[in-house]
């Protein structure tokens, strides 16, 4: 067997892996709550809940930047490729 490497996906930027964990923890929070009517867990769903609406504003402008820097290009191979003769 290789060695493994924990590493995030490409794609996956401080960000996003701080949303995905915020989830779990709301999951589980929100889970003791309201099955088991722990109230400092629901203390603490609303407080992730507060911070993930702050994330995913800021996740929304990096996707909006990322868009924006996204541009068509040319593929080599069509490189003197003439569209027009035919």
């Amino acid at each position: 067997m290789g060695k493994f490497i924990h590493e995030p996906p490409p794609w996956q930027n401080e960000t996003e892996q701080r949303i995905r964990e915020l989830l779990g923890l709301y999951n589980e929070d929100i889970f003791k709550f309201e099955v088991n009517k722990n109230q400092r867990a629901g203390v603490r769903a609303r407080a992730y809940l507060l911070e993930l609406y702050h994330l995913c504003r800021i996740r929304r402008k990096e996707i909006l930047k990322d868009k924006k820097e996204m541009k068509w290009y040319e593929h080599p191979s069509w490189e003197g490729f003439d569209e027009d003769a035919s």
